[in-house]
């Protein structure tokens, strides 16, 4: 890879966290709630990349307007800091950058870091007016008002649901409360059939959620609900 396609792409990097209100983009969620497309503007470079939320890495194309061949980007993130505004959650990345390969098999060695440290914003990475995400909105209830000693935490959880973070989304997407319930804990666009959300609400059969406790705020029903309503991406 050559020295000028390294500069050319740390500057497209850096210029990332910079530019945001002179990109054009246009970001898609795929249909499994697992991955955000994107397709921005960054300076004179086209991007096309993905974020794929259950490996934590941005990968894809850097595309330049001279016409010149396209280069290709991996990033993993190393580090995240979620915020109850979407926008101003943050992303650390170390990327990689290489040229085309010309024919199987690729060497590792055609891949050169070109950012350590890189922090991007959730602006650039989540759609426009995202509402709540999984780690900045829903997460954060959970540890408060859910995963707490003698109910959804620990080896023995009750329900057998844990609500720990680095525990709750795998056990409650399109995962169904018991084995013969009609409804998903968490169905993504769909809080109505969604029977996690329904026991917060107090609509669905048994105890109102939070047990115990005072019910939920209207505010923090609202970023459950936006979540879900957005697809309940693990983001």
């Amino acid at each position: 890879m050559s020295r000028q396609t390294i500069v050319v792409l740390f500057a497209a990097v850096a210029l990332a966290s910079e530019a945001r209100a002179q990109t054009s983009s246009g970001v898609q969620m795929t249909p499994d709630s697992r991955r955000y497309l994107i397709s921005k503007d960054v300076g004179t470079e086209r991007w096309a990349i993905s974020f794929n939320l259950a490996d934590r890495t941005v990968t894809g194309n850097v595309f330049k307007t001279d016409g010149s061949a396209p280069s290709f980007i991996w990033c993993r993130i190393t580090g995240e800091t979620p915020a109850p505004e979407p926008s101003q959650s943050s992303y650390v990345l170390d990327c990689f950058g290489a040229d085309a390969c010309a024919a199987a098999p690729c060497a590792d060695e055609s891949w050169t870091p070109i950012a350590s440290g890189l922090t991007i914003g959730g602006d650039f990475l989540l759609p426009g007016n995202t509402q709540a995400t999984f780690r900045g909105n829903v997460q954060p209830i959970f540890t408060a008002r859910c995963a707490l000693p003698a109910c959804h935490s620990g080896v023995e959880p009750e329900e057998e649901l844990n609500l720990e973070a680095g525990q709750a989304y795998g056990n409650i997407f399109l995962r169904l409360p018991h084995q013969h319930d009609e409804h998903f804990l968490i169905e993504p666009f769909a809080p109505s059939s969604s029977h996690l959300f329904l026991k917060i609400l107090g609509e669905e059969e048994g105890e109102q959620m939070p047990l115990g406790g005072p019910p939920l705020s209207e505010e923090q029903v609202a970023g459950i609900r936006n979540w879900i309503l957005e697809g309940a991406a693990d983001n």
